[in-house]
């Protein structure tokens, strides 16, 4: 028995410092100090929490976040927004186990069983509403199926109808419960957060820079209708004598009127007609204003502007693929955050439900930013699999000059290129090596320096 072997170390006094304080770790340790209860920064009143939304609660009025969905009546801002849903939504999706285990692996097909059956595109596209107003909420309905209790739909809801206690945790709000809301079951309202910071619930989206824009933008398209109305029609003046009674120019204003759209009319004797033409000074043109704020809105929802205005912008096709890049960074990040809300939530509780203690999964979207790159690869792993078969070939094809198995088989082993050989492979090219098209002129197919199939496979001879 080698006694140095099992002698009891005695920790330093350091060790068993560090040791005795992850035993005693303080409980204030374990807990976050600064949270939504002393949170000074958030609005409180009435056992909820309010918004810290700047343009909500400058500008939302009555309304709430009903000022959100106003912005996407403007078409520009619209199809960004889809555009980034879109982008995320026509991706495919994977569900991945949270462990090795037998149990781990039953639940995420389970998962991947209840997702496939549910709308589940659909789903993320009314989660991901998140975007524009900071939070999404939708309801889950469970039902039990033999064993298992699946959900069998989730709807989604205006979020103006739900507020948020000091926990986070959402209330409905009612007809008769309008300010603290009804408290709501666990494992039932799915909420999806974007722009969250610090400890405000109701996170912060894109709506809250998207409004001005849209405004601006809006403002700018009534000047330009009273602009165009003026160029349309050009002011009717008309002189009349002095001393016309004011009834008198009454009925001539009316005839005046009546010019801009008639043909022709009868004025009172003595009265001069004439057309102010609209003039317009400056250099910034209407449409100027309105692209200005068009690509403010791009940059704000997709991050660039190249891959929606580029007849505007001009570009190439390099820098089309750099705004792209930008565009598909953005769309991963709404991905990762989505499939993390799914996972801490909807899955979470199916696998509470269905698979106490079992890891688990993930639902993620597949990103292809990637593909591209797998693809050259794939072609590299191609091509010099291609080079080293037609270099393995000639290799056998030269051995068949060798009567010998033995000698036939030292000279194929001879090369570094047939290490990944196993012993029966190469004991079956020996036996085979006739068939490749008889003896080559050549004992040593390394000797012809004229094929390019050994370019990249050309190796030497072991020592």
């Amino acid at each position: 028995m080698n006694r140095r072997k099992n002698k009891r170390v005695q920790p330093s006094r350091a060790v068993a410092f560090a040791a005795d304080s992850r035993k005693n770790l303080p409980s204030d340790a374990k807990t976050l100090i600064a949270n939504a209860r002393n949170d000074i920064t958030i609005p409180y009143w009435s056992g909820v929490l309010q918004h810290a939304d700047d343009t909500l609660i400058q500008q939302g009025g009555g309304k709430g976040l009903a000022i959100y969905d106003e912005i996407e009546r403007d078409t520009h801002a619209f199809a960004m927004l889809q555009k980034r849903k879109k982008g995320l939504t026509a991706r495919g999706w994977e569900v991945e186990p949270g462990g090795d285990r037998p149990i781990d692996k039953e639940a995420a097909d389970l998962v991947e069983e209840i997702l496939t059956a549910l709308p589940f595109d659909r789903i993320c596209e009314d989660m991901l509403d998140a975007t524009l107003k900071g939070y999404a909420v939708a309801e889950v309905v469970w039902a039990r199926d033999g064993n298992r209790i699946r959900p069998t739909r989730i709807k989604p809801h205006d979020q103006r109808r739900f507020v948020f206690d000091q926990d986070w945790k959402p209330r409905l709000l009612t007809w008769t419960e309008m300010t603290e809301g009804l408290a709501l079951p666990e494992r039932k309202f799915i909420i999806h957060r974007f722009g969250v910071k610090g400890n405000n619930p109701y996170g912060l989206g894109l709506g809250t820079r998207l409004f001005w824009a849209v405004l601006f933008k809006r403002e700018g398209v009534a000047f330009w209708l009273h602009f165009l109305e003026k160029f349309a029609g050009p002011t009717v003046v008309g002189k009349t004598p002095y001393g016309m009674l004011d009834d008198e120019q009454r009925k001539l204003l009316n005839i005046l009127q009546e010019v801009r759209t008639s043909s022709a009319v009868t004025v009172p004797i003595g009265t001069d007609i004439s057309f102010l033409e609209a003039t317009r000074s400056g250099s910034v043109t209407y449409e100027q204003w309105l692209a200005y704020w068009d690509r403010q809105i791009s940059i704000c929802v997709t991050g660039e502007t190249l891959t929606t205005q580029v007849g505007e912008s001009g570009g190439n096709r390099a820098l089309g693929e750099v705004h792209q890049e930008m565009l598909d960074v953005l769309v991963d990040s709404d991905g990762d955050a989505l499939a993390d809300t799914f996972r801490d939530q909807l899955l979470q509780w199916i696998v509470d439900y269905n698979f106490p203690g079992a890891a688990v999964p993930s639902a993620r979207r597949v990103r292809p930013k990637n593909e591209k790159a797998e693809a050259e690869t794939r072609q590299v792993k191609a091509g010099a699999a291609e080079a080293t078969d037609k270099a393995i070939r000639a290799i056998v094809k030269a051995a068949a000059s060798f009567d010998d198995d033995e000698t036939a088989r030292d000279y194929i082993v001879s090369f570094d290129i047939t290490d990944q050989l196993s012993d029966s492979t190469i004991d079956a090219l020996v036996v085979a090596r006739h068939s490749f098209g008889g003896a080559a002129e050549t004992a040593d197919p390394f000797l012809v320096e004229d094929d390019p199939a050994f370019a990249a496979a050309r190796l030497k001879k072991k020592a």
